[in-house]
């Protein structure tokens, strides 16, 4: 008998606890970020970032076209684009200085008469050290310091951690932990309760199989003012992309 009373007690324990916590979150007050890269397109249709592949890089940097870049800095300290895959039996690019891969990557510094004339999306690839102040130090060098035209984002908490610590004014993309809390979260039936610091949620459709973007998240992320941007897509999905009425869309092209 003691064993019954105590196990109901739990879980009216737990229920009590569960519904005190949605309804904390339920309470909280959001406000939507008024910053320039956030504002909408001229149309209807989705703001569409390319995320060029190795073959078409050089093509789309030079392109008007927005783009979504993989960028890694050196063991020097050089904020670089990799031109071809690294693969896992390779040594990662940050143990390399920038003269040992000159041939491989472009120096992002090379090309910021391209990037001041488009919207971009820097993926901070790798978790390196001091990683935060060398994307700081060539964004001051090529003039878009201010993050008036790029969102920055990374699958490391990390890097966007420290990022946000000497530049907060910058709009940050979701971090592989923030989807997994979201995740997580939404399957305890919490969703209302889980702490989001990116103002843009990047994803793909699909995370393990599923919808990641479901009417539950989508309600939650719009209550909160975080921008969708669904991502990156293959073409054969970009319908069913757009019928989210993200913000944005990356394509891979």
């Amino acid at each position: 008998m003691k064993i019954i009373i105590v196990s109901v007690a739990t879980v009216l324990v737990f229920f009590i606890a569960l519904l005190t916590v949605k309804l904390w979150g339920k309470s909280q007050t959001y406000h939507d970020y008024k910053h320039m890269m956030l504002q909408p397109g001229t149309s209807d249709y989705p703001i569409e970032f390319t995320r060029p592949s190795y073959e078409h890089l050089n093509e789309i940097i030079q392109s008007d076209k927005n783009i979504y870049l993989d960028v890694v800095v050196t063991f020097d300290q050089k904020l670089v684009i990799p031109k071809r895959k690294w693969v896992t039996t390779e040594k990662p690019i940050r143990l390399f200085s920038y003269d040992e891969v000159k041939n491989d990557v472009i120096l992002v510094a090379d090309i910021k008469d391209h990037l001041i004339k488009k919207k971009i999306i820097f993926n901070l690839n790798e978790n390196a050290q001091a990683i935060h102040e060398t994307f700081m130090h060539d964004m001051k060098l090529i003039g878009l310091n201010k993050g008036e035209n790029f969102i920055v984002t990374s699958q490391f908490e990390a890097p966007i951690k420290a990022l946000k610590e000497i530049a907060p004014a910058l709009v940050y993309g979701s971090t592989q932990p923030e989807i997994l809390k979201i995740v997580a979260m939404q399957s305890m039936y919490l969703l209302e309760a889980v702490n989001i610091r990116a103002d843009v949620i990047i994803h793909p459709i699909k995370i393990r199989k599923l919808d990641f973007f479901n009417q539950e998240i989508v309600s939650e992320l719009k209550k909160r003012f975080k921008k969708i941007i669904v991502g990156p897509v293959n073409p054969e999905e970009l319908t069913e992309a757009v019928a989210l009425k993200p913000f944005a869309i990356i394509l891979n092209y």
